[in-house]
């Protein structure tokens, strides 16, 4: 379908990995709330850390290790039959940057380098629950060239390993596991004090799925035209046009899912109305493009975002959004129409305590693939709330819990072999957490 969702989702789930960084301060303008909404906005940041090894005369090499324990209360997704186990997570994190020790970038060139590997560990006598013990790294890298001037560009690439457990409880069942990578170029220009912005970027997003999923495995490309007007002093009328590209590795497979050609148009407003008050309001025309089989039509061919986020103080804010629009979907329908509901909240309290709650709810409308009896519906829901402790200038405590479920409203029948065989999804996990984290 488009690619902006699946780079929304590739985010949040690097994003979403126990480890937190080093610095309790409130995600700033990098995290969007949706991010947020969906895990995101506990990727703590290094910036103003009064720490780390100088490396000559600007690089500044931080280095941390954090310890997550806790308890999964359904590690095979199961919607009758629950397999509980206590987990463990070990991550070690390196980064390197030129940034100054107050969180300061420097002007001309900024650079900043991360990897980071979690170990997950049940801990459990089950061979099939400790099946699911996995390395999982995440590498990446920002690079920035006259940030803040009149033309700028920045550079990023990400790359992340993830396994998760399959949706059946067997020994022999095989680990969902992904081969991430999403490499970006974006090129700023803004003339004449900034009244005028515009930005133009090229996204690559390779998703390579293992084993019996690789049927899922694609790359897609997207081409976006970003043009705002600054009518206000902090207020821009903006319009946004996205082209993109998705193809599948194994198209010429039978049932290989179709390749499409996503256009996305925005219309709309962003940025602060009041001191406290910033909203992100747009509406536009979207469309999927299918090499074969069915396409978003009617309201699917709409796409609505709308925003709301309130900054009581420096120390706290909140955000409420609505998302409106159509998703890629690999292994079910081909893509789904979505409407989402989500929030956030972060306090932040001395700048010692940080806490952070998150929430998100989904409407999921399949597209009805041949042979079905009728389209499948899934709601999903997920949120969580953590909170974390600096301790000194090193130390690092913490506690966290999330919440997955999913609840398929109308499930769809397709006859296999003469078998009839049922589409349906229904499971409710829930992760508790406790850290423990040292950092330099």
């Amino acid at each position: 379908m488009r690619l902006r969702p699946l780079v929304f989702a590739f985010c949040t789930a690097t994003a979403a990995s126990p480890a937190a960084w080093a610095q309790l301060t409130s995600s700033g303008p990098s995290v969007s709330l949706e991010s947020m909404s969906a895990g995101a906005g506990r990727s703590l940041s290094t910036k103003g850390i009064a720490s780390g090894l100088k490396l000559g005369d600007e690089a500044i090499l931080h280095a941390g290790v954090f310890a997550d324990i806790g308890y999964d209360s359904n590690v095979f997704y199961g919607s009758t039959s629950q397999q509980t186990s206590a987990v463990l997570h070990i991550t070690p994190r390196l980064e390197l940057t030129n940034a100054e020790r107050d969180g300061s970038v420097p002007g001309g060139a900024y650079y900043d380098l991360s990897a980071a590997l979690d170990r997950r560990q049940y801990l459990s006598s089950n061979d099939a629950i400790t099946k699911q013990d996995a390395w999982n790294p995440t590498i990446g890298g920002t690079a920035e060239f006259s940030s803040g001037q009149t033309l700028s560009l920045s550079l990023t690439d990400t790359f992340s390993r993830f396994q998760q457990a399959p949706y059946v409880d067997s020994v022999q069942a095989e680990p969902i596991t992904t081969d991430d990578n999403m490499a970006s170029a974006s090129l700023h220009f803004a003339p004449g004090g900034g009244r005028l912005r515009v930005m133009l970027r090229y996204t690559n997003l390779i998703n390579k799925y293992n084993g019996a999923y690789d049927s899922g495995s694609f790359m897609g490309n997207e081409g976006v035209l970003d043009v705002g007007w600054r009518w206000l002093p902090r207020t821009t009328l903006y319009a946004q046009v996205a082209q993109g590209a998705i193809t599948y590795f194994n198209a010429n497979a039978p049932n290989a899912p179709p390749g499409s050609y996503p256009l996305r148009t925005l219309l709309g407003l962003r940025g602060l109305l009041t001191e406290k008050l910033a909203v992100n309001i747009a509406a536009g025309y979207s469309n999927a493009f299918y090499t074969r089989g069915e396409n978003p039509s009617g309201l699917g061919n709409v796409g609505v975002l709308a925003e709301v986020n309130y900054t009581m103080s420096l120390l706290s804010r909140a955000g409420l959004g609505y998302h409106h629009d159509f998703v890629n979907s690999p292994f079910v329908g081909s893509y789904y129409n979505m409407d989402a509901i989500y929030g956030a909240f972060q306090q932040m309290v001395a700048s010692r305590v940080v806490t952070y709650l998150f929430g998100r709810f989904e409407n999921r409308r399949f597209g009805k693939v041949p042979g079905e009896d009728q389209s499948r519906v899934d709601n999903f829901v997920m949120g969580g709330v953590a909170i974390d402790y600096m301790i000194g200038k090193f130390f690092q405590a913490g506690a966290s819990y999330s919440l997955n479920l999913n609840r398929t409203a109308t499930a769809s029948t397709v006859v296999v072999n003469g078998t009839p065989t049922t589409s349906e999804l229904n499971y409710t996990k829930h992760v508790l957490l406790f850290r423990l984290g040292l950092m330099y």
